[in-house]
């Protein structure tokens, strides 16, 4: 059953992934979503055959069929990514309610971390959704593992993660965006849930979140010094900053960086390996 589950998450992996790609386009822009799948320049619609994941990008080779430009590699990336890790999720948690959660968890970083490395913005507008829908799928989960009060773990879980971070916001908001706040209430809510499903001590909660804030920060501390020194020496806007003054040179540590991957992947990291840290 759990090989079962796991050749399943291969092919809905990629088309979340492909849901993904989808959010990282749109809500920037505030595009409806309900609108079909176009080219992002020429804003053609496109064919079935034209949004299979990974696939259709490499037939096209990397190119819109109508007008030609480049599509960015980061789309099957993205798919790839996404897949991947829900392939991952499947082998970690089986065919078992436990498993839901992760899997909504994965697909919100995803998408999150994406948005915030292009445009530096946490969009409320996939934020609060993806926390609702945690909510959900975390209440009928603890009801069907008979575990109820892991919902009350994730509860605490979000207010403290949440909290931390708005603390640290009042005290140096450019370092620490209130949208980096927004994101922790549902990276905690996700790792208060992971130590609650297994664990009944409150401390449970209190290490997964300590961990996933240690990891987040080596994460963010080593991808910004690389991404700094890549900028430096390709000469580009690699993870252009939104608050660079044009025509100015490139200083090592001058530019910000979008904490939001950093934070996302510390927490999806802390959340498949929980039973080791604890």
């Amino acid at each position: 059953m759990d090989l079962l589950v796991i050749l399943l998450a291969i092919p809905l992996g990629l088309v979340v992934g492909g849901f993904a790609t989808m959010l990282v386009d749109r809500i920037p822009d505030k595009t409806p979503i309900t609108v079909s799948s176009r080219c992002p320049f020429c804003e053609h619609p496109l064919g079935p055959a034209d949004t299979i994941p990974v696939l259709s990008w490499l037939r096209l080779r990397g190119r819109c069929r109508h007008c030609g430009d480049r599509i960015t590699p980061a789309y099957p990336v993205v798919e790839l990514l996404t897949m991947g890790l829900w392939v991952g999720a499947a082998a970690n948690w089986g065919w078992d309610w436990r498993l839901l959660p992760p899997l909504v968890l994965i697909t919100a970083a995803v998408a999150l971390s994406t948005i915030d490395m292009y445009v530096y913005r946490l969009p409320d507008r996939l934020v609060f959704p993806s926390l609702g829908l945690s909510l959900v799928v975390m209440v009928a989960a603890g009801f069907g593992i008979d575990h109820p009060s892991s919902i009350v773990k994730a509860l605490g879980g979000m207010a403290l993660y949440g909290g931390f971070l708005f603390v640290m916001h009042l005290i140096s908001p450019r370092g620490m965006g209130f949208g980096d706040v927004k994101l922790a209430l549902l990276l905690g809510l996700h790792l208060g849930w992971t130590a609650g499903s297994v664990w009944i001590e409150w401390a449970a909660v209190f290490q997964l979140v300590f961990y996933a804030l240690l990891l987040s920060c080596l994460l963010g501390g080593v991808g910004g010094i690389l991404v700094a020194v890549l900028r430096r020496r390709l000469s580009r806007d690699l993870l252009p900053d939104p608050e660079a003054e044009d025509g100015q040179p490139t200083r090592l540590l001058s530019q910000s960086m979008p904490f939001g991957p950093a934070l996302a992947a510390g927490t999806v990291v802390v959340v498949f390996f929980a039973d080791s840290i604890l």
